[in-house]
């Protein structure tokens, strides 16, 4: 791995990053007009709208064709359990556990995916890697402290449970996309993630809420939900991929989970916010755990 591809792949899964931290945004916006379910489902129109745009300005209108029904399948099922059932399992341990809980717990999936790495991807072990990763998640878990927050939730095992199998999916979703990496082009891999995922979506919406409520959104919520989409799924999805081929799964995944700072960092440096002195800690975790890993 020369220094120049070394770069190249720090800086797309830092980019991915983010554009993974801005996304939620939008999505703060849309949650008080919009189910879960709903935004899931609204959020697909950006997604597959960019994915299919991005696909014919990089290959051209042919590159559109059916990939065959085994890997169409493989990719649709792949797809869902990361970024359908992986989120339906996140919003419902948010529910049982709050925000100061779910957040820290959830963010500590790079424990389980930079191991899982090592195993099904063969990448030879990093003991340095693995110590970055336990930094970055204990500085990513102090970002996400909530100081006087007003829930009072009483931490449950069925609310840890969904978030340890949030994590699960997530890491499923890791290790497969780089297993499907080498079978089809990212641009179009993508484009087929973002049908399996939008149809996945769209399902789930018309199961399991009202698909009427949509007559109370604006056009204005409708767009934001798609631009949140278009950022977070296409553009954050694509980096990430992309990273794939000029770094390990167990490095991207350590920069890329750096979300939390990326978001400290810019309330910091655009909204002029306060840092307490637990961010603060957690910035520095963050920051030695990626200087570990360019060394």
């Amino acid at each position: 791995m020369t220094p120049t591809t070394t770069v190249t792949g720090f800086s797309l899964a830092f980019l991915a990053a983010i554009t993974w931290a801005v996304a939620p945004v939008f999505y703060r916006r849309a949650i008080d007009h919009v189910s879960y379910y709903g935004l899931g489902a609204i959020r697909c129109i950006g997604y597959i709208v960019s994915a299919g745009a991005f696909l014919l300005v990089t290959m051209g209108a042919g590159s559109f064709s059916f990939p065959g029904i085994k890997l169409f399948v493989l990719v649709f099922i792949c797809s869902n359990v990361w970024l359908v059932l992986g989120d339906f399992l996140y919003f419902a341990s948010l529910h049982r556990l709050g925000v100061s809980l779910c957040v820290p717990i959830t963010s500590a999936y790079p424990l389980l995916a930079v191991p899982a790495s090592w195993i099904f991807l063969k990448a030879p072990f990093n003991s340095m890697v693995l110590v970055a990763a336990i930094l970055i998640v204990l500085g990513v878990i102090l970002l996400s402290h909530r100081t006087g927050s007003p829930e009072h939730l009483t931490p449950s095992v069925n609310g840890i449970s969904l978030a340890f199998l949030t994590m699960c999916c997530w890491t499923f979703g890791i290790i497969t996309n780089r297993f499907l990496l080498d079978a089809i082009p990212a641009p179009q891999l993508e484009w087929w993630r973002a049908v399996s995922v939008t149809t996945g979506s769209w399902v789930l919406f018309m199961v399991m809420d009202n698909i009427k409520d949509l007559k109370r959104l604006s056009l204005r919520n409708i767009t934001e939900m798609s631009l949140a989409g278009a950022l977070g799924l296409a553009v954050g999805n694509l980096l990430f991929t992309y990273s794939f081929k000029f770094i390990s799964v167990d490095i991207a995944t350590c920069i890329a989970s750096s979300r939390p700072f990326i978001a400290s960092l810019f309330a910091f440096f655009i909204l002029k916010e306060r840092l307490t002195r637990i961010k603060v800690a957690g910035i520095s975790l963050v920051t030695i755990g990626i200087i570990l890993i360019s060394l």
